[in-house]
Parts: C-alpha cells; sequence; structure tokens
C-alpha cells in the first residue's frame, strides 16, 4: 500500500516544509537555490509488521501505518539514521511520536501569528558573580510566542539576531566597581540610544520584549533606557519550571503591600526603598548611613518572599501598580524628597520594571544598590 496523495500533503503541510529534527528547508537546494522536493517521509511505526521492518512490531493497526499522523518529514540522512539497526533503541516509537507532535504543534502556533502582533526583541546579557544563563535567540522566541502570541522579531540590520547587549566581555563583574558599572552602562545606552532610535527611525516599534540576565542595579538601569513611546512585555527565568516563558494562569495576580514609615522629616531629602520580593531583607542589613532615613517597604501580600513570587504577568502588573502608587504618593505629598536608595531582594522582572516606571523629570534620583560580600553598596545612580 503506497502513502496516498492526501497524506502526503499533509505530512508536507504540518511539517511547515521542513526537516522535523533540523529544520532544514526541503523545498529548495542548498547549492543551486532551485526548487526541489528534497524531504522523504519517514514511517514511525515500520509499514510492515516485522522484524525487519524498523519499529514494525508496534500494534499500530497496518491501516493507520501510512497516515500523515504516522509519518515524519526528514533529511534523507536523518531518515536513514534513524532506521538503523544501532539507533532503534534510542528512535523509539514513543520518542518519534513526541518529536513529531511537539515540532508540529509550533509549526502551527507559528504559522498562526498575525505580523501585526510582532514584537521586538531585546536581550541583555551579563553574568551574575560568575555565573550566566542559556539566553539565545530561540529561547526568547519561545518565550514570546508562548507567553503572549506575538511574532518575534530579529531586525536586520544586526544580523537577523535582534538588540543583544553583551556585558559578559566587561571586565570586573567579580568586584563590581566604579568602573565596571559604568563600562556596563555605557554599552547599554550604545545599544538603545543608539540603534533602537535608528529602527525606531526606519520604522515605527509597536512593542518589545524584553530579556535580561544580569546584576541588579543594571537591570534596573536597563529598564530606565527602555522607551516608553511604546509597550513593553518584561521577560525572566522562572526557577520552578527553568523556562523564560510566562505561565499560562488565569488567576488574578498577587497583590502587594506598602509599608510606609510613621513620620517624614519636612525638610528630608533623601529615603530608602526596600523590596522584599524574592528575599527579606533585614533592618541590620541596611547600610549604617542609611539607618536613620524614613524607609518604604513594598512586600508581597500573605506569602513569604520567594524566588518566583513574581509567577505570571498578572502579578507582575499588581507589582508595578504597587510601584506607582508609592512614587505617585512621593510625588504628591514629598516633594522634598531628592533620592531614594534602593535595597532589593527582587526578580528579573520586578527590577527592569522598576527603572521603567521611574520618571526622572517627576521622582526622585535611584541610587541602587548591590549586594557585594554579605553588605549592600552604592552602585549607580538614575536621575
Amino acid at each position: 500500500m503506497a502513502i496516498s496523495d492526501t497524506e502526503r500533503l499533509k505530512a508536507w503541510v504540518r511539517a511547515g516544509g521542513r526537516c522535523e529534527f533540523c529544520g532544514r528547508y526541503l523545498l529548495e537546494g542548498k547549492l543551486t537555490f532551485k526548487d526541489f522536493t528534497l524531504g522523504e517521509l519517514a514511517h514511525i511505526v515500520g509499514r510492515d509488521r516485522t522484524a525487519k521492518s524498523p519499529r514494525g512490531m508496534d500494534p499500530l493497526p497496518k491501516d493507520q501505518r501510512d497516515l500523515a499522523d504516522n509519518l515524519m518529514l526528514l533529511c534523507r540522512g536523518e531518515h536513514n539514521e534513524i532506521d538503523r539497526k544501532g539507533s532503534l533503541d534510542l528512535m523509539t516509537v514513543e520518542r518519534l511520536r513526541n518529536m513529531k507532535r511537539e515540532r508540529e504543534d509550533w509549526i502551527r502556533r507559528v504559522t498562526g501569528l498575525s505580523p501585526q502582533n510582532g514584537t521586538v526583541v531585546i536581550r541583555l546579557i551579563g553574568r551574575v558573580r560568575g555565573a550566566e544563563v542559556e539566553l539565545t535567540k530561540p529561547t526568547a522566541a519561545e518565550a514570546v510566542i508562548r507567553s503572549e502570541e506575538r511574532f518575534p522579531e530579529f531586525p536586520l540590520s544586526l544580523h537577523g539576531d535582534g538588540f543583544e547587549i553583551d556585558l559578559r566581555h566587561v571586565v570586573g563583574e567579580e568586584t563590581a566597581g566604579p568602573v565596571y558599572w559604568e563600562q556596563c552602562q555605557q554599552q547599554i545606552d550604545r545599544v538603545l540610544e543608539h540603534r533602537l532610535a535608528d529602527a525606531l527611525r526606519e520604522d515605527s516599534v509597536p512593542h518589545v520584549s524584553a530579556f535580561g540576565f544580569a546584576r541588579l542595579p543594571l537591570l534596573v538601569y536597563f529598564g530606565s533606557r527602555l522607551n516608553d513611546t511604546f509597550a513593553v512585555t518584561t521577560y525572566q527565568r522562572h526557577r520552578s519550571t527553568e523556562a523564560w516563558t510566562w505561565p499560562n494562569s488565569q488567576v488574578s495576580g498577587r497583590p502587594f503591600v506598602i509599608t510606609v514609615p510613621e513620620s517624614v522629616p519636612a525638610d528630608g531629602q533623601e529615603g530608602v526603598l526596600v523590596l522584599n520580593l524574592s528575599g527579606s531583607i533585614q533592618v541590620d542589613e541596611i547600610p549604617e548611613q542609611l539607618a536613620g532615613l524614613p524607609r518604604w517597604v513594598i512586600t508581597p501580600q500573605d506569602v513569604v518572599p520567594s524566588a518566583d513570587v513574581i509567577d505570571s504577568l498578572a502579578t507582575l502588573n499588581e507589582f508595578i501598580n504597587a510601584l506607582r502608587q508609592l512614587l505617585s504618593d512621593l510625588e504628591a505629598h514629598h516633594k522634598h524628597l531628592r533620592r531614594l536608595h534602593v535595597l532589593a531582594a527582587a526578580p528579573v522582572s520586578a527590577a527592569v520594571e522598576l527603572g521603567r516606571v521611574h520618571e526622572s523629570h517627576v521622582h526622585p534620583a535611584l541610587a541602587i544598590y548591590d549586594r557585594t560580600d554579605g553588605r549592600y553598596t552604592a552602585a549607580l545612580e538614575i536621575s
């Protein structure tokens, strides 16, 4: 029994004309770039119920073996490899079915996205005490598509890689002295104030997806430099799933509580903002020179601060609302304040949004502190 034209068409369309292993486009030659059908349809369960037919002893009925559900579109070499005797213990029916399902679900989701729902992807990649995480172009693209069903755009101005701010080569991350912070700020400015500005002049940027992994003061600075003329969705790596995708949660966001000081001197020009989100900063950890200043604290309501306290976009929006409320209150009732010293135990998204929410021409300057060797030291100022 031969594979019918209908089932053959189904298999090609579901695979998007690409190899379901390596993603190679199988309707065009690599040398001549002429139109060819270079792919082969491989059986997951072999066509014949015999030991000689790869995976053929599976109980799948014979009349279902030539259907698209049992076929994978592959390059010739990969088709040959999965059917070799030495590969059969690894390339099992279950494994191939899972790979086919995940790949074809991905193709269907991507091809269903509208270009009008595009987003420009910006990645800030640094080290935190020598450690770094995977933040590749495919990782960011998958997070964008799964979280918001947006079409990730990686502008050609940067060779199709999108806007990447790479801080990993900046010397001095381990000690994090003044020169390190200054050089990192310059690198962030170089991309956001020049390359992104060029893209804005060429065409409109309706939406930005911001990804970041770096020391907290740099995340806040990164957020402060994102233009507020377009919408931004901020992403973070979730420890519970080890993924950058925002969970598809239908529940309402977790609220946050603002604790205000009992009194604020009428002529005082400085205060302290403590963010106890991913952890709790104790009173005795506050630098001595800040101990006597009025202190505002934001904490999650009814839960202990933890790494995944911001577990959904809804909860992130609740945190943003709390920040806006606090800063609006300062602007309305404490206009004498000129500087807020910020000590934060906060996840990536909260740090970036702190920078975005802050308006330098309205709100007090933010002096961002970094925790190094068990103590907090001033790193940089946003004013």
